[in-house]
This record gives C-alpha cells, sequence and structure tokens, in this order.
C-alpha cells in the first residue's frame, strides 16, 4: 500500500467531548475531505458520521474515500470506567470493521487533573499513574486488543495531551508493557512535541512500532505561550498552538523520510486541531487543501 493520506473531521472542528459546530454536517466534512484531495478518513466521534455499516459505507464510496481508522477514548486508569469504555470500543470496533477499516486507534481519555497541565512534561510526570493504575491501564489495553482483534482489527495507541499516556516517559513506560507486535503506536507529531517530546528522535529509533501517524505541526512561540498561561489540552488548541502542515517548527520531510527508510505502510492522517471559535476554526478546507498540497510536495 505504500503510505497514504488521510484527513480527519477534526480538522473541521469536530472532537470528542465537544459541541459540535452545527455549520458542519457529517455530509459537508466528507465532500471538502474529498474536494481537498484524500483519499481516506478517520471515522471522528462516534455518531457523527453515519453508524450503519452499510451506509456509512454508502457514503464513503460515493466520495471515493476509504475509512482508515477510529479514535476511542477510554479512561484507562480507572477500572470503574471500564465497561463503558469497553463497550464504546466494542460499538466502534464492529462498525469501522465492516466499513473496510482495520486499526482501531486507542487513547486515555483526558481527566481534569492531566487536562490542567497538558503540554507541562515535567508537572504531568509528577501525576503520572500509580502502579496500581498502569496495571488496570494495561489490562483494559489488553481488552480492546482483544475485541478487536475478534473483529479483524489492530489497535494503535495514540499518546494525548491532556491525558495519563502524555509525555516520552509515559509512552516509553506503556509500550514497555506490550510485545512489539501486539499494540502498535499511532505517534502524533504535534501531540507529541507538545508534550515535550522529540517526534523525530522517536522515528530514528522506534520507527518499526508506528502503525498509524497524525501528522500535526505546532507553532514554538504559541505553544510555548500556552505552557506559560498553564492553558489546558482546549485552551490550547483555542489559542493556535496546532499550526496548518508546513507552517510550523516540525521538519516533515525528515519525518517522511524516515517513515520510508523505516518501510512504514499505512496511513498518515493531516490533522491541525481547531475548535470553534479558536484560531484556525474558520478555514478547514483552505487548510485541508493547502495541507494536501504540502503532501504531494514531499511525494505522497
Amino acid at each position: 500500500m505504500g503510505i497514504r493520506a488521510a484527513s480527519a473531521p477534526i480538522n473541521w472542528g469536530i472532537m470528542e467531548h465537544v459541541e459540535l459546530p452545527a455549520d458542519y454536517p457529517y455530509g459537508r466534512v466528507l465532500d471538502e475531505i474529498a474536494k481537498a484531495g484524500y483519499s481516506g478518513t478517520e471515522l471522528g466521534p462516534y455518531g457523527f458520521f453515519p453508524t450503519v455499516p452499510a451506509e456509512l459505507r454508502r457514503e464513503l464510496k460515493k466520495r471515493s474515500l476509504i475509512l482508515c481508522s477510529a479514535f476511542i477514548d477510554v479512561e484507562l486508569g480507572n477500572p470503574s470506567a471500564h465497561e463503558a469504555g469497553l463497550a464504546d470500543v466494542s460499538r466502534s470496533a464492529k462498525l469501522i470493521s465492516e466499513a473496510g477499516a482495520k486499526l482501531l486507534v486507542l487513547s486515555d481519555k483526558i481527566t481534569p487533573a492531566r487536562n490542567a497541565t497538558a503540554g507541562r512534561r515535567s508537572d504531568c510526570n509528577q501525576i503520572s499513574w500509580n502502579e496500581a493504575e498502569w496495571k488496570a491501564a494495561a489490562a483494559a489495553t489488553r481488552e480492546v486488543i482483544a475485541l478487536c482483534k475478534a473483529v479483524g482489527l489492530k489497535v494503535a495507541f495514540h499518546h494525548h495531551t491532556g491525558s495519563h499516556v502524555e509525555t516520552p516517559e509515559e509512552v516509553d513506560r506503556l509500550f514497555s508493557l506490550f510485545p512489539v507486535n501486539e499494540l502498535g503506536l499511532c505517534l502524533d507529531t504535534g501531540h507529541y512535541i507538545y508534550g515535550g517530546g522529540d517526534a523525530i528522535a522517536f522515528l530514528e529509533k522506534q520507527v518499526s512500532r508506528v502503525w498509524c501517524v497524525h501528522l500535526k505541526d505546532v507553532y514554538d512561540p504559541k505553544a510555548n505561550e500556552a505552557r506559560r498561561a498553564k492553558m489546558n489540552f482546549h485552551e490550547a488548541v483555542r489559542h493556535g498552538v496546532f499550526a496548518p502542515l508546513g507552517k510550523g517548527s516540525v521538519d516533515f520531510p525528515r519525518v517522511i523520510s524516515l517513515l520510508r527508510n523505516g518501510n512504514y505502510d499505512g496511513w498518515v492522517v493531516v490533522e491541525a486541531d481547531v475548535l470553534p471559535g479558536g484560531v484556525g476554526a474558520n478555514s478547514p478546507l483552505a487548510n485541508a487543501i493547502a495541507g494536501r498540497e504540502y503532501l504531494r510536495k514531499l511525494g505522497i
């Protein structure tokens, strides 16, 4: 398959656990993803796209789009939240499998305490999971892997700003608990950098663990402002810490080169997290087109 380019509803402000913008119903978002030149899309929050598999396949097919994955967040360190979280995983896994996807992207859910330290590596690490919470998170992740395997899906873990797997130390701890072939990484370049990591250094050492990539750029000045002001994740998004592709500090030519050299065979999902009323929210189609053109210059 090689490297293929996808977009995601998050570029239109369609994000989990926030009010969805009325100006962007799913049909318009799919139309604009196709118009911008992408061949795939992520699912977005469950219920935004049709939840009947045949209807979802029909909507994708008429726009020549492929469903590449779905992002699901579960409060992994909290055993009392596992039953509901695994039910969410099960319904999404069934839907995307029947709609043709091969991968589910799992993340820990944003919590208020961790959201308050978003982007501040040292502060985050001071309130990481304790041993019991790490064990609970590992157990829940194994259950997710089993649920997905039963319907033909692999699982890639998305480290996420505002969650308990945000910093490089937390990413390393999580992946030390799983064999290489059991759990992959969904590397989000923007979240990894905002969480204090070096995405290039990670790819140089561990590209084989990467099963999915979210290409997200970062405005360093905005990111530093957000850290100094102690903004939470959603405030930082509205502040504009994530830039349109190629407009920030991420060395994407090097990212793509490392993926190719590592024989990466999968999707790169172009993302610039935005929220209604925040920076970048008024021009999602223009940003999507510009991101696709930028990738073409990199040979994708």
